[in-house]
């Protein structure tokens, strides 16, 4: 028996409804198992770094995560295999390293969902180097961003944190500094000789001499000649000694002199000498070219002048 209109009619009606129903079902029954849906309902970002300031070069560890903070599911779609990304901003906001300009961000569909209140961490490490492959500069603050790179929603989420470089440790800094208790002496006259070491650097430095007898000087004459050291008349047992002397320290010593040369004679009247200060390092050449200063005394000597050498 062949169906009538009316059948056809029934029938037909049917389908649709079936299909209807199908359709609510696959719609609703996520939202029934799981809660309403959103693909942007209260996602939020924030993005850290494990420590705020860092020594040049040193890893900065970036944490970024994205929390759903609403009261629905959040369906998050993709386009590429890079879920996540950082950029780091100069102190001008230009950007000078790009996550993505270094990984292969192939495309590819991928997804994840977040109930209310979960949360999706991401983790990199920046090793303080510019999009060129160079150092960054040092002593100045990085704004680093973080941002989902959704393609549902888009754009994704993003966060904002800051970061100080700092700046490299500079080397020791040391000045000599010579001085005499008068500025004439009569012969005869017993002088006192203060020589001076300042740390006149940033930085703490540990110095090793070769006695505790670490200062001393050394007298020019008008022809630039070496007439008297130190050295040679203050006798100190070779004992090895280390010196520590904080930014702005100064470590002194005083040296009574009766304005003779090395050969014991006094100096000759009549002229002006120099005095230059130093010490005795065990590694001089290592601390020399640390000094960046030198105070040369100078006193005269009375008397009746007389040529050197004669």
């Amino acid at each position: 028996m062949r169906p009538t209109r009316t059948g056809w009619v029934l029938l037909a009606a049917a389908i649709v409804a079936g299909i209807i129903l199908l359709s609510s079902v696959l719609v609703f029954a996520p939202s029934l198992l799981f809660g309403p849906r959103s693909p942007i309902s209260g996602l939020t970002a924030s993005v850290s770094a494990d420590k705020d300031g860092y020594l040049p070069g040193e890893p900065v560890l970036i944490t970024f995560t994205v929390m759903n903070a609403g009261d629905a599911v959040a369906d998050v779609r993709f386009g590429s295999r890079c879920l996540a990304s950082y950029a780091i901003h100069a102190p001008d906001g230009s950007a000078i390293y790009d996550y993505v300009s270094h990984f292969a961000c192939l495309p590819a569909f991928a997804n994840f969902s977040l109930r209310p209140g979960d949360s999706r961490v991401f983790t990199f490490s920046w090793g303080q180097t510019s999009d060129s492959g160079f150092p960054v500069l040092t002593s100045r603050a990085y704004r680093v961003q973080g941002s989902l790179r959704s393609m549902i929603p888009s754009p994704g989420p993003s966060a904002e944190t800051s970061i100080f470089v700092m700046g490299g440790a500079t080397e020791p800094n040391l000045a000599f500094t010579a001085q005499m208790d008068q500025a004439v002496y009569d012969p005869g006259n017993l002088a006192k000789v203060s020589v001076t070491l300042t740390n006149i650097g940033l930085n703490a430095v540990t110095m090793h001499f070769a006695n505790p007898c670490f200062a001393q000087f050394v007298v020019l004459d008008p022809t630039g000649e070496a007439v008297y050291n130190s050295s040679k008349w203050w006798g100190c047992i070779q004992v090895l000694a280390d010196v520590t002397l904080a930014p702005g320290e100064s470590r002194s010593h005083v040296f009574p002199w009766n304005l003779s040369s090395d050969t014991g004679e006094p100096l000759p009247g009549g002229h002006e000498y120099r005095v230059v200060p130093s010490f005795l390092w065990v590694y001089a050449s290592s601390y020399q070219r640390f000094v960046s200063r030198t105070d040369v005394a100078t006193f005269t000597l009375t008397g009746s002048t007389s040529s050197f050498g004669t």
